[in-house]
């Protein structure tokens, strides 16, 4: 049985893939339920359920598919200040402390990409939980069955 994308969480499911895992903590994904849990934090869930379980480790978001997400966002900008700070940015050592500093002195252009983000990391999840077979494709042409009309 598959999930439902409705019944998803996709904003947690997000928020556990972009954890950098520096506190070693292992997200996963209870294929039964949707559930993001983490084992070893919740009360009454250990490894030894998630082996005997029906889980999927969340996997992480790359650094590369996080500064893909800024450029794909700058590179959309209309020509202007704010394009040009954000731009530069990308070529500076540490693009994604810089990045954040400039956003924060254009506050539409900040609240753009909160927006533009939630909307980025909402694909990567959605590609993940097909890709583990946890969801059907959105995108398939096939959603109403194999009938033509």
């Amino acid at each position: 049985m598959m999930l439902k994308l409705e019944d998803l969480d996709l904003e947690r499911i997000a928020w556990a893939m972009q954890d950098d895992g520096s506190l070693g903590a292992e997200f996963y994904l209870n294929l039964d339920t949707g559930d993001v849990v983490l084992p070893g934090f919740e009360e009454d869930l250990d490894m030894s359920d998630i082996q005997e379980g029906n889980y999927a480790s969340i996997d992480h978001l790359e650094s590369y598919e996080s500064f893909r997400h800024m450029e794909d966002f700058a590179y959309a900008l209309p020509e202007g200040e704010a394009r040009t700070k954000i731009e530069q940015t990308l070529i500076r050592s540490k693009p994604f402390r810089h990045f954040r500093d400039v956003l924060g002195t254009f506050p539409e252009e900040r609240e753009a990409w909160y927006r533009f983000k939630d909307e980025a990391m909402r694909a990567v999840v959605i590609r993940w939980l097909v890709g583990i077979e946890a969801i059907e494709d959105p995108d398939s042409n096939d959603t109403f069955g194999n009938e033509q009309a």
